[in-house]
């Protein structure tokens, strides 16, 4: 019947699966914060000198130094928090989990995300222990003058999402969500972040694709 292969397209379509890369490829030498690369053949590096490589060999180690800062980037704990969890310690299970999009694009640079509104955007989509990340379409601006011009949230707007909605992530394709001066200056302190980290909810910023 009619309804029988509608169900099939719709089981069909359901079990079509793909990958979405939510990162920025990052570029050393081209990022706002250090990444340097250093690669050499095997045995030019005094550590690794007695592996002695065949001539003409592709024998390849590189040493990397980078800020935890770099591109795509997950925030725990501890970044804000005295005795908060690390990246060591924090459990990889609480970074996994069903993730929700909401569409905060209606929100431009500077523009401040209060409560009402943050609720207009999320309607009825998020739920407790989801994983939320923010859509502003910004992610077009990362390695550019205007990567830090983003919306931003007001603190109760951010405890509304950990003490109401209860998420277990919060992800932004922005450099981040700390309150902003009338013009666009950042304040002193960070009392998002620590709003969030406090409660044990990771951030993650510079999310790309979204």
């Amino acid at each position: 019947s009619q309804t029988r292969i509608s169900l099939a397209l719709a089981r069909t379509k359901l079990n079509i699966k793909r990958i979405v890369d939510l990162s920025h490829t990052v570029i050393p030498g081209e990022e706002e914060y250090r990444l340097d690369v250093d690669t050499r053949f095997t045995d030019e590096w005094p550590q690794f000198a007695k592996y002695r490589r065949v001539a003409d060999a592709w024998y390849l180690i590189s040493e990397v130094t980078m800020n935890t800062h770099v591109g795509t980037h997950v925030e725990l704990p501890y970044h804000h928090c005295r005795d908060g969890l690390d990246a060591a310690t924090f459990p990889l299970t609480d970074l996994v989990g069903d993730a929700v999009v909401v569409d905060i694009s209606r929100y431009g640079h500077n523009a401040r995300i209060d409560l009402d509104g943050l609720r207009l955007c999320a309607g009825d989509l998020l739920r407790p222990g989801d994983i939320a990340f923010f859509y502003t379409g910004f992610d077009c601006y990362y390695r550019t003058p205007q990567q830090h011009d983003r919306p931003w949230f007001t603190t109760e707007a951010i405890g509304w999402l950990v003490d109401e909605v209860k998420i277990k992530v919060m992800g932004v394709d922005t450099s981040g969500i700390e309150v902003r001066t009338p013009d666009g200056s950042p304040l002193a302190g960070q009392p998002n972040h620590e709003r969030l980290l406090c409660a044990g909810i990771p951030l993650v910023e510079f999310l790309a694709n979204l």
